[in-house]
């Protein structure tokens, strides 16, 4: 795994802990020997008010590769959430989540999650 890429996402945990937006949830999995990985993020969106996703709270994961912050991380809903900026998959549709188009390395985990709400 890559320093920079491990120094980053403790960054990104530690600013996410002191300030993160009501509802959502950004949490680093745990190995089998119980460490944390820092390279696999499960998170939860709430549905936004007014919409059919209210009251929800979907479950959406996080990848990173070992050459992150200069590539996106891979984000998808699990369960697959349908909605027109989801893939059948689950993978999420998001500009700012491909790196030949809007992604850039300066680019939050909150930033991310902020974009991917369920509208």
């Amino acid at each position: 795994m890559s320093g920079i890429a491990l120094s980053r996402l403790a960054q990104e945990r530690k600013a996410w802990r002191k300030d993160h937006p009501f509802g959502f949830v950004a949490v680093p999995t745990k190995n089998p020997d119980g460490t944390m990985n820092l390279m696999n993020w499960e998170c939860a969106i709430p549905g936004k008010k007014g919409t059919p996703w209210e009251g929800g709270l979907f479950k959406l994961r996080m990848l990173f590769k070992d050459d992150y912050p200069s590539s996106p991380p891979k984000c998808k809903f699990e369960p697959p959430l349908f909605h027109p900026n989801v893939y059948p998959s689950g993978t999420v549709c998001l500009s700012i989540l491909e790196e030949d188009k809007d992604w850039r390395p300066a680019i939050t985990i909150k930033q991310i999650l902020l974009g991917t709400t369920v509208p």
